[in-house]
């Protein structure tokens, strides 16, 4: 049996995280990818889908710090059965393509929107500028913004009656406060206990096919002290992304 676990290694900060520690997981070697950093070029694209290949199971999958979340498209792509894309994130990530329409970090969602017509029906819980980009075509989105979930007890319940369809979940650590995670990125509001409420209402009103996880504090971004902190906060938030995870598997 495949582990249903995938650790990228773009930037090394599950080296220095314990989370996974006596699970069944797997490392995705892309350390040397060129090409990768917050945009994604067409090699590297290429590298990354081969690196995928093999990889059709329903998966949880760490994908390192939010530049890069565009990870998220390879795993949408791969479905083959109508899907609703559920995003925690601080940011919209529906910016327009820069650099000749290269996949980023900020664009991955428009560009799922534009390319993958499985994709019917896309929601965004806790972001901050949820109206930066809006979807091309006619996909059907819902928006949890976080003045909503910070003001409203109501929206779990109407989260999940707006999906219709099975759910690839995707995840950016920059969605919750500080107390809960630490990111290189600004952060939002949420609390881990909000989370796993909707989380579990989302895993009864659905089926959740897979789930990616991003949001790291790479070693670059601040001093050793620092990274060693954030990544023992983040750790601790794996580990519970991680047991929600084991619970649906």
């Amino acid at each position: 049996m495949k582990p249903s676990l995938l650790l990228f290694d773009f930037d090394q900060v599950y080296r220095a995280q314990n989370f996974y520690r006596n699970e069944a997981f797997r490392w995705v070697r892309v350390d040397s990818a060129a090409g990768t950093r917050g945009y994604c070029d067409f090699p590297a694209q290429k590298l990354l889908r081969g690196r995928l290949k093999g990889l059709n199971g329903r998966a949880l999958a760490f994908l390192g710090s939010g530049n890069y979340h565009y990870v998220s498209f390879f795993f949408a792509e791969k479905i083959r059965s109508d899907f609703a894309l559920v995003l925690f994130d601080h940011h919209g990530d529906m910016q327009r393509p820069a650099f000749g329409g290269l996949l980023s970090c900020g664009s991955w969602l428009r560009y799922a929107a534009e390319r993958l017509p499985r994709l019917r029906q896309m929601v965004l819980v806790g972001a901050g500028s949820p109206a930066a980009g809006r979807p091309p075509g006619r996909k059907d989105l819902a928006v949890f913004s976080a003045r909503l979930v910070s003001g409203s007890e109501n929206w779990y319940e109407r989260l999940g009656e707006s999906l219709r369809y099975p759910v690839y979940l995707s995840v950016d650590k920059d969605v919750f406060c500080e107390e809960e995670a630490r990111t290189n990125w600004d952060q939002g509001i949420l609390r881990m206990k909000q989370f796993e409420r909707a989380f579990r209402i989302v895993a009864r009103t659905q089926k959740i096919i897979g789930m990616d996880v991003c949001g790291e504090f790479p070693e670059i971004y601040g001093s050793p002290f620092e990274f060693q902190a954030a990544s023992r906060i983040n750790s601790r938030a794996n580990r519970r992304l991680l047991e929600l995870w084991k619970q649906i598997s």
